[in-house]
């Protein structure tokens, strides 16, 4: 929600920033899932159907993403950085009814995948959701099972955008290289935490980039 309206700040059109961006997400994700199992974390088995339907879909958004015109990708990230927003501010509970069938968790997740491929930005608090609905896993093994989705799915996602020509390697790599020390604290913290928290600070800089993205 803030590396991908920074790209677009120094200047990387918009369908560049968001192939760009995958970058950070990667060795973010990578260190994260790392510093997880440092902690004594392990992979769960029976998330293997989510990370398959997730991957299928991020391959689709990924494909899908790369052929929008850029003044029409611009209003969509606008738009789509106000409703993670508003879905921060909601706070949404945890799921309290029965587990969805083996069908309709796939689908949650092809599509949860989709929007990763797609655009990226905001995607964990739908990862939260669709795992906690489908697996009522505890907030520290839900963040771990989001962390290995994301890492899984984006290595496809960025092999479709490599191919396009659509990555910027330098500002991707210095960006990574950022998220490589936040995804190390910022696991450790919810090894030691169990939460997190989201600072005001977040929520201005989405806001002010979406106004500046729909109206300017």
């Amino acid at each position: 929600m803030v590396t991908l309206p920074v790209l677009m700040w120094i200047g990387l059109p918009p369908h560049v920033a968001n192939a760009t961006n995958r970058l950070g997400v990667i060795f973010e994700s990578g260190i994260g899932v790392k510093t997880f199992r440092s902690g004594g974390m392990r992979f769960d088995k029976s998330i293997l159907p989510a990370i398959v339907s997730a991957t299928i879909g991020s391959i689709i958004g990924s494909m899908f993403v790369s052929t929008i015109p850029k003044d029409v990708l611009e209003k969509v990230i606008a738009v789509a950085l106000l409703a993670v927003v508003l879905l921060m501010l909601l706070k949404p509970k945890r799921f309290t009814f029965s587990r969805p069938s083996g069908v309709l968790s796939a689908l949650i997740f092809f599509g949860v995948g989709f929007y990763g491929g797609f655009l990226q930005a905001g995607v964990g608090f739908f990862l939260i959701g669709a795992i906690t609905f489908s697996y009522g896993f505890d907030l520290v093994r839900t963040n771990f099972t989001k962390i290995v989705i994301v890492f899984i799915y984006t290595a496809f996602a960025l092999v479709i955008f490599i191919l396009n020509g659509m990555i910027y390697w330098f500002p991707g790599l210095v960006l990574a290289a950022g998220n490589v020390v936040g995804a190390y604290f910022a696991a450790r913290l919810s090894i030691r935490k169990g939460s997190g928290f989201v600072r005001w600070i977040l929520l201005i800089i989405v806001v002010a980039n979406a106004i500046k993205y729909l109206f300017f």
